[in-house]
């Protein structure tokens, strides 16, 4: 149970950490040119941990046996997704409405992160 309580507090602050780098990106983007790409890479470093991190707690939500726990699981996979999509089209296009579906995705799967991870914790807890 203390490696889940682990795992779960290092995936919120590697999605913090995500969060943050990437609006230090925008808010050098608006100033200047010359940190922004290697905020970019830090961004995109800590956003593909932060899908590595969703599909083990969607393993760990399987291992419930539950579907409450695995439809959030999955949920919050198909919200990183969205994330990662809308980041990396708007790396390719350049169209800003992109920028929103990130963070739309991000925002969802934080959400269903907390409350993955809240569930888990109790479920574990007792069994």
């Amino acid at each position: 149970m203390r490696e889940i309580y682990r795992y779960s507090i290092f995936t919120i602050v590697i999605m913090f950490l995500a969060f943050s780098f990437g609006l230090v990106r925008a808010m050098y983007d608006t100033v200047q040119d010359t940190f922004s790409t290697s905020v970019l890479i830090l961004h995109i470093i800590f956003a593909g941990i932060t899908g590595g991190f969703g599909v083990y707690l969607y393993m760990l939500a399987n291992k419930t046996g539950l579907l409450f726990p695995k439809f959030i699981g999955l949920g919050n996979l198909v919200s990183i997704g969205v994330a990662g999509f809308g980041g990396l089209s708007y790396l390719l296009t350049n169209y800003a409405l992109f920028t929103k579906v990130m963070l739309y995705g991000f925002e969802i799967s934080l959400a269903l992160t907390s409350m993955l991870i809240g569930y888990l914790y109790c479920f574990m807890r007792y069994h």
